[in-house]
């Protein structure tokens, strides 16, 4: 509860609440998403040129496959008459990975700090005078860091669809959520999508928090333990964007933590599966705990 006391902790918490709107902002004053009645002649143009995207020999792997992807999406859209249309519910599954992200970066900051600002200020002699064993107190921080976490990305989902409703407006509830999986353009209710976007994507948020936490217990500076995690966590992010799709990649990380791709889309690299990706993030967050368990308990609090 200690965390909830700080008022730097709201101003993370506004900090999501601002991420969120400013992506509204972006979402409704781009050009691309207002198709209006002449949907069709736009779907059309925009097909035009993706067709000539994909004719360049200097696009990277994962630009390939959007392009792709959103050529069968037009097409989907035009056989099937649907005009593309961007609701609260619909632009919360869009927006569920960028909030995951963002969240996971701000809390990296508690993951980074709640052990080892104990041992810098000395108030874990505190704590282990109030009869808590050290592993008692080890997994009631990670437990808060995670809880934390989770807080943070329900704040900014309940945002996105509770701001995004006053522009979109909250219609489309019993709508589909198109996607395209193995070349085929699939529907699911929008809110199946929602939470399962919701849930997929969040092993980014796990091994972010558990690799600052794994940090702070080994190192008594907070400001290092925050600044390595989230250099590593970006870092880990946008190799896996950039080289989403080459074979090495099976064997990175933070390729696996979206498990959207084995649901709501295709696999980045031949041979992934959901149960190859998620014994993956354990293993890596087993090893996390490996590391900074005997770390926490064997550390001189003098």
């Amino acid at each position: 509860m200690k965390i909830y006391k700080r008022k730097r902790t709201w101003v993370m918490v506004a900090l999501v609440i601002v991420y969120v709107l400013i992506q509204i902002i972006n979402l409704k004053t781009a050009e691309d998403t207002a198709f209006g009645k002449d949907w069709r002649t736009k779907l059309e143009q925009e097909n035009i040129s993706l067709s000539k995207e994909l004719e360049k020999s200097n696009t990277l792997i994962i630009e390939d496959k959007q392009a792709k992807k959103k050529l069968l999406l037009n097409q989907y859209y035009l056989e099937n008459n649907i005009p593309p249309d961007t609701n609260a519910w619909s632009f919360a599954v869009g927006q569920i990975s960028n909030i995951i992200f963002a969240v996971s970066l701000i809390a990296i900051i508690i993951g980074g700090e709640i052990v080892a600002a104990e041992f810098g200020s000395g108030t874990i002699k505190l704590l282990l005078t109030q009869s808590a064993s050290r592993t008692k107190i080890y997994f009631a921080k990670y437990t808060a860091a995670i809880l934390f976490g989770l807080f943070l990305t329900l704040v900014g989902i309940l945002t996105a669809i509770l701001f995004s409703s006053f522009i979109f407006g909250l219609d489309g509830l019993g709508d589909n959520y198109f996607f395209v999986k193995d070349q085929t353009v699939v529907g699911v209710p929008i809110l199946q999508a929602l939470i399962g976007s919701y849930l997929l994507n969040i092993p980014f948020l796990f091994l972010a928090i558990t690799l600052a936490f794994m940090i702070s217990a080994a190192f008594r500076s907070t400001t290092f333990s925050i600044v390595i995690s989230i250099l590593v966590t970006l870092v880990g992010f946008i190799l896996s964007i950039a080289m989403n799709g080459w074979y090495w990649t099976k064997y990175f990380v933070f390729s696996h933590t979206d498990l959207n791709q084995f649901i709501f889309g295709t696999p980045s690299v031949e041979g992934m599966t959901l149960g190859l990706s998620v014994g993956f993030i354990i293993l890596h967050l087993l090893i996390l705990h490996l590391i900074s368990y005997p770390i926490f308990v064997k550390r001189d609090v003098a």
